[in-house]
């Protein structure tokens, strides 16, 4: 009677001690050329072994078998390579073996260049208050990092915070004009501004004069029939083609067109200060609750909701319970490491990702046609090959993958037997984008064979379908992968940053229900 052949994790556990002999290499490569989705999992375990080993300062001796490196030299020139550079060699043998058997194609990362990332931004925006803006296709979030030019403010109040230190509250309507990290000029509107002594010098041009602060705060109005200048404390420089005038805590200037400068006391009266700010966003972050409150109710009685966690409840809770109030199979989430959070508006639940320990586990029974995943994330950082969103343990047929790859783009991967096939988007975070709050959802719709990327409500990009495939997410993590190997070693992958919002449903929601999921609105109008 002929010995069991070995399995592909015992082959996998024998390249992890070194101990891989030639014919379990031709096994290995049998297995991955009939099952080229076990492809993907090797590269990942000969990627975090070489972090590993080098980290250990190992010098790696053994020499990779003889058939394999034969097949890898069909890919590149034959030399004589240490046994983990090989390995990757292999690997990349087999994605093209793969797509050779298989035809699906599998999108690769794009390798770094080397070359350093640069910005030109000069300032954040740091909170709004029922911010309007005059060009809707350029809607500013919280966080965002600011490039010089024009900010439209048509009513509410926006806090832009300089990179030199200098913080401005704009109450709309106002045109502002972002110059450098220490200058702006501002052609219509009224502001309030902080400047610490370390950004002594800080500028803001008007079509009267150039106000120069030596540290100080200061109120600003500007409209067509002149200038007002109303110093609360410190100095503020006003030059003007007349001569200068300097303020101090007390004083006020009002500049007239064709008029003669009027001296008077300064006036707090209809400038934003920052207790006036910590109201305002207080009562505003009120109606949002109760506005986000509405709006839940009615998405968590959708009969194809499957699971909603909104991150909300007790802080030491490990928990997160399914809102879903259609009767769904899908249980209450487990938390393990992650830490409780503000979301993307003060006093909203979330979780904060971070270590390679967090994640939440769940599990979702059963098939599926299609799946809709919508979530809300603010990334800190992309430092792994994958970062993970919602991932099923290992890659079982039907197995979901949906995760942020290092470039910025995100992947709805789907396993299959024999095959295996990743939708990615465009690119969704760029470095000024890491650290905003971003809505993703994604659209694995089988009935008009297609996946849909959105962010922030907005269609990125549509792609039809490979193949059908019953989808199973079964037992999975957000935030993180447990890839279900038998190795003691796990592919790290987990997400940093937070979440605050997660939900999935059965059935393929429609671009205008996306839409409405990122606003903060029911699926359908009252």
């Amino acid at each position: 009677m002929a010995e069991p052949q070995p399995s592909f994790d015992e082959l996998l556990d024998c390249y992890l001690t070194g101990t891989l002999s030639q014919d379990q290499a031709v096994r290995l490569l049998s297995l991955l050329e009939s099952h080229p989705d076990l492809g993907s999992e090797l590269l990942d375990q000969f990627t975090l072994d070489a972090k590993m080993r080098d980290l250990a300062g190992q010098d790696l001796q053994v020499a990779p078998p003889r058939e394999v490196t034969e097949k890898a030299s069909t890919i590149r020139p034959a030399r004589k390579l240490p046994w983990v550079v090989a390995a990757l060699a292999i690997a990349a043998a087999i994605v093209v073996l793969t797509v050779r058997i298989s035809g699906p194609t599998i999108s690769p990362v794009p390798t770094p260049s080397g070359e350093e990332s640069t910005t030109v931004a000069v300032a954040v925006l740091t909170r709004t208050v029922g911010a309007e803006w005059a060009e809707p296709q350029n809607v500013l979030v919280v966080g965002a990092a600011l490039e010089p030019g024009w900010l439209k403010l048509t009513a509410g109040l926006a806090e832009v915070e300089f990179f030199s230190g200098a913080r401005v509250v704009l109450q709309g309507p106002a045109e502002f004009r972002l110059l450098s990290s220490n200058e702006a000029f501002c052609k219509t509107g009224r502001l309030t501004a902080e400047v610490p002594t370390h950004a002594s010098g800080f500028r803001i041009g008007t079509p009267q004069g150039s106000l120069i602060d030596r540290g100080t705060a200061f109120g600003l109005s500007v409209s067509t029939a002149g200038a007002e200048v109303h110093v609360f404390q410190g100095k503020v420089e006003l030059h003007r083609t007349a001569g200068q005038h300097d303020l101090t805590t007390g004083q006020a200037v009002a500049v007239a067109h064709g008029g003669v400068d009027r001296r008077l006391p300064a006036d707090p009266t209809g400038f934003v200060t920052r207790p006036d700010l910590d109201r305002r966003e207080n009562d505003a972050t009120a109606q949002q609750r109760e506005k986000w409150g509405t709006s839940a109710r009615a998405w968590n009685a959708d009969p194809a909701l499957l699971v909603r966690f909104d991150f909300e409840g007790p802080s030491a809770a490990r928990t997160l319970r399914n809102a879903a109030s259609n009767g769904s199979p899908v249980g209450s989430g487990t938390v393990v490491g992650c830490e409780r959070a503000d979301g993307h508006w003060p006093g909203k639940g979330a979780l904060e990702f971070g270590r390679v320990g967090d994640r939440v586990r769940l599990a979702v029974p059963g098939e599926l046609q299609s799946l809709s995943l919508l979530t809300r994330v603010r990334v800190g950082g992309l430092d792994r090959r994958y970062n993970s969103l919602l991932m099923s343990d290992a890659f079982d047929p039907g197995a979901v993958h949906w995760q942020v790859l290092s470039d910025g783009r995100v992947r709805l991967g789907i396993a299959a037997k024999p095959h295996h096939t990743d939708y990615d988007s465009p690119q969704v975070f760029t470095p000024n984008r890491l650290g905003q709050w971003v809505h993703l959802a994604v659209v694995y719709d089988a009935i008009n064979r297609r996946v849909t990327h959105y962010a922030d409500g907005v269609p990125l990009h549509r792609q039809s379908l490979t193949f059908d495939v019953a989808l199973r997410p079964g037992r999975a993590e957000l935030g993180n992968w447990t890839s279900g190997t038998r190795s003691d070693r796990v592919p790290i992958r987990h997400f940093s940053g937070r979440m605050d919002e997660f939900a999935a449903f059965s059935r393929p929601l429609s671009d205008d229900e996306v839409s409405r999921h990122a606003d903060g609105r029911p699926p359908r109008d009252p």
